[in-house]
């Protein structure tokens, strides 16, 4: 027979449904699972339900002590790609950034954060989490936010700083307002294929296409000024060149990782009207964050596939250490 009676729910279900009965309901609440959803599920009205909710969060270990208890710093890649994806907290006028960075090689996530705003105060605490767990940081690529570049270095002397060139091209492209007028749309599709897409492109060959293209534009100011900001920005610009020559290590020219991440969160986040408080709010993406790296990947491409079938956090633990499944019923 593949059907049972549940006592509690009244209802015939499938065995399949039975397997599903052993996960907790923060894993399916996290899922996306409504809440109205889950107390059918369990028989119980919505406060009971979110109650046992909240209690299931209460017992599970932050992000960030996993990291530290579980995983081990020689199997991540030293190269990271970190943001701030901006949540809505009650009692806070405007959102507040929830900061975190994924390793390049293993998609792990090592540490996360939230904080009040994305001061260079708030990378410090998030990078010095990051060394507190002896990660082996060798890159970080971000976009164009001084704060994070000096917290990096502030706590990691040695780090190169890889700005990603998909921001730096958007700033580029809204000073010289393109997408209105037709003035400089040669000239942003010049930089761009010249500067942007020429593979391993050091910073002496940057700085020298620079020099080369600059006497052309000299009477037009603000084409000047726009390689000028190249110029200044051009060995962070060009950092994963020397990752690649001097460390072998995998620099990211752009943050498209973790975009692709801040989608799923948002995407997660719309059936959610704001947290009520810092602790729930830190608490609930913590959790969300955890198990995002307990959930097997199905569609890296690339030099990625490989990573299809495990989860990130496999790919980062220590040697015979048994990782508990957080999610699963007792």
């Amino acid at each position: 027979m593949n059907r049972y009676y549940c006592n509690d729910c009244h209802r015939y279900f499938s065995i399949d449904h039975r397997r599903k009965e052993k996960e907790s309901l923060l894993n399916l609440h996290l899922k996306g699972t409504s809440i109205r959803t889950l107390a059918t599920r369990i028989g119980k009205g919505l406060d009971r339900t979110y109650t046992r909710i909240i209690e299931e969060l209460d017992t599970l270990p932050h992000n960030n002590d996993v990291t530290r208890d579980y995983c081990n710093r020689k199997r991540f890649g030293g190269e990271i790609v970190v943001d701030g994806k901006y949540i809505s907290v009650r009692g806070y006028e405007k959102k507040i950034p929830f900061l975190y960075g994924i390793d390049y090689r293993t998609h792990d996530i090592p540490i996360c954060l939230l904080a009040t705003s994305e001061s260079f105060e708030a990378w410090v605490q998030y990078f010095t989490k990051l060394r507190n767990v002896d990660y082996p940081l060798v890159t970080v690529t971000c976009d164009d936010h001084e704060a994070i570049r000096m917290a990096a270095r502030y706590v990691f002397p040695n780090v190169l700083i890889q700005l990603c060139h998909v921001h730096f091209l958007e700033n580029i492209r809204s000073d010289l307002r393109i997408r209105t007028y037709e003035n400089y749309q040669s000239f942003f599709r010049d930089i761009e294929e010249h500067i942007f897409r020429v593979p391993f492109l050091g910073k002496e060959r940057l700085e020298g296409r620079i020099r080369w293209r600059a006497p052309k534009h000299q009477n037009d100011s603000l084409k000047i000024a726009t390689l000028q900001r190249i110029f200044e920005h051009a060995e962070e610009l060009t950092a994963y060149v020397k990752a690649e020559t001097w460390f072998r290590a995998k620099c990211p020219r752009t943050t498209n990782l973790i975009e692709s991440m801040n989608k799923q969160i948002q995407g997660r986040l719309k059936t959610i009207n704001g947290f009520k408080s810092f602790h729930s709010a830190e608490r609930w993406l913590s959790a969300w964050i955890l198990r995002r790296r307990m959930t097997p990947f199905t569609d890296c491409r690339g030099r990625f596939k490989k990573l299809n079938g495990t989860s990130s956090i496999e790919n980062t633990r220590r040697g015979g250490v048994k990782l508990p499944d957080f999610f699963q019923l007792s």
